[in-house]
């Protein structure tokens, strides 16, 4: 169960390091030469969210947030991604698994956005910001599609 801030920040941390890493092993397969650019950005971008969100946190954090400042919980197992692609999976199969995971990052952002909105705003907005950027991403996969 996440119940605290630095929970739902380690959480967000994971998911961007698996999406990064689910990238980039689709980008250096060799069987999508056409989408790697396009893998090897998204790559990129999941270090700058995880960036973002944790030195946000980093500069506001104060005991409120950890000493006992009521979160909504958030349940670990509803945000778990799949990575994993079989071996003859296709460009589609590739993009469409992508696009379900942008989809389970991006409503853990806007879940979390909501469970620490009684905090200063600047963690809140924080993951409003990855959630809006996860949604962005989820069209340009659509779009590769």
């Amino acid at each position: 169960m996440l119940n605290t801030t630095s929970a739902f920040i380690t959480f967000h941390g994971k998911l961007e390091d698996e999406t990064g890493a689910f990238y980039r092993s689709l980008a250096s397969s060799g069987r999508y030469p056409e989408a790697e650019e396009a893998f090897l950005a998204l790559a990129r971008e999941n270090g700058k969210h995880k960036e973002t969100v944790l030195r946000t946190y980093r500069e506001v954090i104060t005991d409120a947030f950890e000493g006992g400042f009521p979160l909504f919980s958030l349940n670990e197992g509803d945000y778990q991604i799949q990575t994993e692609l079989p071996e003859d999976a296709s460009l589609s199969d590739a993009l469409k698994r992508a696009a379900d995971i942008e989809e389970t990052s991006r409503r853990f952002c806007t879940d979390a956005a909501k469970s620490t909105s009684g905090l200063m705003a600047d963690v809140p907005q924080a993951f409003e910001w990855v959630a809006r950027a996860k949604a962005r991403r989820e069209k340009e996969l659509e779009s590769l599609r």
